[in-house]
């Protein structure tokens, strides 16, 4: 039985090793008289884009004013609409008045187990307090006169007051925020229903277990979210505080290829995409080719789907205006001179100070960067001509040494290689299934290499069932430099029962790139 030829291919490659972020999050906790990041946000989800949401029944009386929605759910009834006016929808018993009432639970719940900094008293009028969570031993709170909630200068401070029963505010009472608090930041939590005196006025997001009573000429700059009962409105303006619009710009730039050689082109493609709640009309990004220029000449043929780029070494720059959803294609690319007198690395980063960016100065988002290899030697692979197994009987085995398979890298570079083996079926040449061993009896053994050379971690496969498709049975990773590599690999093939006698060869091919 004999492996009466081998054969051996060879090209280069160039492998990038990837970066793990890993970020720390600490927690801080502060008393009552600090700006307390220990209060966290109560979030409403769905529920933000209502001024009204109740369970029952919603009513209104004379010329109300909603801006925001209107959501209503399992109830089915809303009346007062007109004369009353929503500016926004009103959702009655539908799929978005539902969900929106199961983030409302959610939402007081966490708003309920917020841990509180202090209890005070019931009633807040006159009174002036930082941000934090309170409760009340009675369980109440009142309004009488003005409650001042000071943010301290931070407009994302968070108020939440805890009522286990009612929440009941007088004739003419407000509420008055000063040093840049919210009222989309103040919460009041009520455990059964909240009253609001006539034309008072309260800041902040009624989160009631049960029922809301607005009393004529109230207005709330916030929500009135009831869970289980009514909210009933008489006269009233109340405003859902405007969400935010998150800003997020995600920039990626590839490469076609890992590696190249002297007098070869590598294309470069950035995407740009608007993935964030509001528009950009202007965003900007740089992409530096300092660590390109040394090697490579810029191709001057820099094109961009939406906005203008332009080149003026060796910065290559791109403004564009985006919608939410959009997205910009930037495409260029550069040819590495044929004398290399760099580094033989092309390595560029795109840097964005437009907000949001993924990509501002200094980022180490791997998304921002890449590195191309400059190959200028070779990778080549050799092996033995023929090998003879020797005799075995039908169910029997035959094995010997291939003999020497050397890997020889001398590309000077940081790429890594993969030896890879294939096979074809050992025939007698007559082609019948009786004088055909399938590839996959031909078991390829490597029980260690006989030589390694150069700075680079070399790993095996111990033994591998070959087949007519290529499998990696050696790697060099963690390459610094020219290398090398030979093994001696041992040839089994179990010949099956029903073979027929006679002197069997097959061709294994070895590559390496």
């Amino acid at each position: 039985m004999k492996i009466v030829g081998t054969r051996a291919s060879g090209k280069p490659s160039w492998l990038v090793s990837g970066f793990v972020l890993i970020v720390a999050v600490a927690s801080l906790i502060g008393g009552r008289s600090s700006a307390s990041a220990a209060t966290e946000p109560v979030p409403l989800g769905t529920a933000a884009n209502f001024a009204v949401l109740a369970g029952s029944t919603v009513t209104s009386t004379g010329p109300t004013i909603i801006n925001g929605d209107l959501g209503l759910s399992p109830g089915t009834s809303v009346t007062g609409f007109p004369p009353g006016q929503v500016n926004g929808t009103i959702h009655a018993a539908d799929s978005l008045a539902l969900q929106a009432q199961a983030d409302l639970t959610g939402a007081y719940r966490d708003a309920a187990a917020s841990p509180v900094t202090a209890a005070i008293p019931v009633e807040l009028g006159g009174t002036t307090e930082t941000p934090g969570t309170y409760d009340s031993a009675a369980g109440t709170f009142g309004i009488t006169g003005t409650l001042t909630l000071d943010a301290q200068g931070n407009p994302d401070a968070v108020f939440i007051f805890q009522a286990a029963s009612t929440l009941i505010t007088a004739a003419a009472s407000s509420v008055n925020l000063i040093n840049g608090a919210q009222a989309s930041n103040v919460f009041w939590v009520v455990g059964s229903s909240a009253t609001l005196g006539t034309n008072s006025a309260l800041q902040g997001n009624v989160l009631a277990l049960t029922s809301i009573t607005v009393t004529t000429g109230t207005t709330i700059d916030g929500r009135a979210l009831a869970l289980n009962g009514a909210v009933t409105l008489d006269t009233n303006t109340i405003t859902a505080p405007i969400p935010a619009l998150i800003p997020a710009l995600t920039i990626t730039k590839t490469a076609d290829t890992r590696s190249t050689a002297p007098d070869g082109t590598v294309h470069y493609t950035i995407t740009v995409t608007d993935t964030g709640q509001t528009a950009y009309a202007g965003a900007t990004l740089t992409d530096s080719l300092t660590g390109v220029l040394g090697d490579a000449t810029y191709g001057d043929d820099a094109t961009a789907t939406v906005g203008a780029v332009s080149f003026i070494s060796p910065d290559l720059t791109w403004t564009g205006i985006l919608a939410t959803g959009a997205t910009a294609t930037i495409t260029y690319s550069v040819t590495v001179n044929h004398t290399i007198t760099g580094n033989l690395i092309l390595a560029n980063t795109v840097s964005s100070d437009t907000p949001g960016s993924n990509c501002p100065p200094g980022s180490s988002d791997p998304q921002c960067s890449v590195t191309v290899a400059i190959v200028t030697g070779f990778l080549s692979i050799t092996t033995p001509g023929s090998a003879d197994l020797g005799t075995a009987a039908a169910g029997g085995t035959a094995s010997a040494g291939l003999g020497i398979v050397q890997v020889t890298d001398d590309r000077a570079s940081l790429a890594g290689w993969t030896a890879t083996v294939s096979s074809t079926n050992l025939t007698t040449g007559k082609g019948t299934a009786a004088e055909t061993i399938p590839a996959r009896e031909i078991l390829y053994s490597i029980t260690g290499f006989a030589s390694t050379t150069g700075s680079a971690t070399f790993t095996r496969t111990p033994g591998t069932n070959l087949s007519t498709a290529l499998q990696a049975v050696a790697q060099a990773t963690n390459v610094n430099g020219d290398n090398s590599a030979t093994w001696n690999p041992l040839i089994q093939v179990a010949v099956p029962s029903g073979a027929v006698a006679g002197t069997y060869s097959a061709i294994i091919t070895h590559s390496v790139s």
